[in-house]
């Protein structure tokens, strides 16, 4: 295949993923749909990863390996491999997830056949380390007026929105400049300024479940200074009003406001005890008389 005719890159981010990094790549290379190039990024792992991402550079001509000299971490892995994709489309995928074959096929299908969309994805199959396995529900796609599509993804962040199929420059755009809480989010919500997500009912991809107080417990590392690590959505919520200039209407404000006060509590239920009983009764108070309420006033 010529470098001309490849319309989507594949970007997969890996960190001591040697054990499983083999199946993502190769439920790319059996994918139905053939018009792609994979991109492995190893973040200096300390495991076999990059014997791996080595031998299938070398077995097959569409995987390029690079393996970075230091670590860069999650957001700086990510944009890399963002930067140096030349093609249409973009889409990253961790070294522990895998596709259905007909994944590429049916989100590039659903881009092509409607140039307002900007993303594409599918419903997942979130496997938890048990080996137990959920479905996520079929959410509702985003193909209002970008105000009101922020409103509604910043009310709930999409758990998997960030491995969907991608237009690459809307995409680049909206993707952080630096690492902070949530940057996956910013650059979600970042794109949809520039057009609508569509997403798929079928379940055509698989992920390792990730613990619900994960996102939690990395604040003290992604934000590791003043205020941020109190409100861990502040930076976030700078990057989204200021550097990427999201509407500033009233909707928008009100998700913003109830996203960053909800993480506020669970950070500090986390790692402040002394406030946990305090905490305890504001969420309370929060979700059952004040969250619902205000995120519904017009």
């Amino acid at each position: 295949m010529k470098t001309l005719d490849v319309r989507v890159t594949v970007g997969i981010v890996v960190f001591n993923g040697a054990l499983t990094l083999r199946r993502a790549v190769e439920s790319i290379l059996n994918q139905t749909y053939e018009s792609f190039i994979i991109h492995i990024s190893d973040d200096a792992s300390q495991d076999a990863s990059a014997e791996v991402g080595k031998s299938l550079a070398a077995e097959h001509s569409s995987v390029v390996f690079t393996q970075q000299p230091r670590n860069l971490g999650p957001t700086n892995n990510f944009r890399f491999l963002l930067e140096r994709a030349s093609t249409e489309y973009f889409m990253w995928l961790a070294a522990d997830d895998y596709l259905e074959p007909t994944y590429l096929a049916r989100m590039i299908g659903t881009l092509d056949a409607d140039l307002t969309l900007v993303a594409c994805v599918s419903r997942v199959c979130f496997v938890k380390p048990d080996g137990s396995k959920r479905v996520s529900g079929i959410r509702y796609p985003l193909s209002a007026n970008p105000a009101t599509n922020l409103a509604v993804y910043l009310s709930e962040p999409h758990e998997n929105a960030l491995y969907a199929v991608y237009r690459t420059e809307p995409l680049r755009k909206a993707f952080p400049r630096s690492h902070f809480h949530a940057f996956d989010w910013a650059a979600v919500a970042g794109t949809l300024l520039y057009g609508k997500h569509a997403e798929v009912a079928d379940v055509l991809m698989h992920r390792e479940d990730t613990p619900k107080d994960h996102y939690t417990k990395s604040v003290p590392v992604d934000n590791p200074w003043g205020v941020a690590r109190l409100f861990p959505l502040a930076i976030m919520t700078y990057d989204l009003l200021v550097r990427q200039r999201i509407p500033v209407k009233s909707p928008i404000l009100k998700a913003l406001v109830h996203q960053n006060v909800e993480h506020h509590v669970r950070s500090m239920r986390m790692f402040h005890p002394r406030y946990v009983m305090l905490t305890k009764y504001l969420r309370y108070m929060w979700r059952r008389y004040l969250g619902l309420r205000f995120l519904r006033m017009r």
